[in-house]
């Protein structure tokens, strides 16, 4: 994972490659938006320390299988045809009109997002990776940034089999629009939760040592200079849960002690 490291096989250069991209990630994912040039280009990073020909769309028909101990074979699914590109705008142009709309829960947003996307299978190789990089790239840009302490890799690393076989289920009938999206969306929630439950074993001690989680919010805000966002609070204190900062927000605003500047998860906000 060292970036001075020389590379000695295809699988390091994976490595580094999905590090590049997720270190891009942590670095810019309010400047990056999913659509699919973007997402062509996410590939073509993931596979530059590689002969994989990365940032272009599969070149033919792929099947989803797994392959059993007695070396048989089972389809788990047929992915959209090579018409991958009409399949990709379609369904980024459907996310950013939802999110546009504000009109569905956003961790609901993006399950079907991946969901989608998994059913598509875009690439002839590196689409498991990069769902997951999409994923954290839409967790943080909806507020959810567990993902910068907490490997979600590892928590679907070992559920892998729940991974496959909740993937399976959902995506019966994907074709003809009336498949049963709910044992993926349990799937990836359950990921999720997993991973904040994680960060909270961890961090759980700071509350005893360093004051209560309010008290911890009012004390970064006191002693911030100039602007500050709910991601900054979020980052310094990153076992404080969303709702808890919304409210001491909400009380420093109507004490007005505080003021917003615009809105939405983008709006910044100052002491007055």
């Amino acid at each position: 994972m060292k970036n001075d490291s020389d590379l000695q096989d295809r699988s390091e250069g994976e490595i580094a490659g999905y590090r590049d991209v997720l270190q891009l990630i942590h670095a810019s994912f309010d400047a990056i938006p999913v659509r699919e040039s973007v997402i062509l280009q996410l590939h073509k990073e993931m596979y530059r320390y590689n002969s994989i020909d990365g940032g272009t769309w599969k070149n033919a028909d792929n099947l989803i299988s797994k392959t059993f101990p007695d070396g048989t074979k089972r389809i788990r699914f047929e992915p959209v045809s090579v018409k991958t590109p009409n399949a990709m705008e379609q369904v980024c142009d459907e996310l950013r009109e939802r999110i546009s709309k504000q009109d569905v829960e956003p961790l609901i947003l993006l399950s079907v997002f991946i969901l989608d996307f998994l059913s598509i299978h875009p690439f002839n190789d590196g689409n498991g990776r990069i769902a997951r990089l999409l994923t954290i790239l839409l967790l943080y840009q909806f507020g959810f940034e567990v993902g910068r302490y907490i490997s979600l890799e590892k928590i679907i690393e070992e559920s892998k089999e729940e991974y496959y076989e909740t993937l399976r289920k959902s995506s019966i009938d994907w074709h003809e629009g009336t498949n049963d999206i709910f044992p993926w969306i349990n799937y990836l929630q359950g990921t999720i939760v997993a991973a904040y439950k994680d960060l909270e074993s961890r961090v759980g001690v700071i509350e005893s040592q360093k004051g209560g989680k309010r008290q911890r919010v009012h004390s970064f805000i006191d002693k911030k200079l100039g602007y500050f966002t709910k991601s900054n609070i979020r980052n310094a204190c990153p076992d404080v849960s969303e709702a808890t900062i919304n409210r001491v927000l909400s009380e420093l605003k109507e004490q007005q002690l505080i003021e917003s500047v615009g809105l939405g998860r983008n709006a910044k906000w100052k002491k007055k």
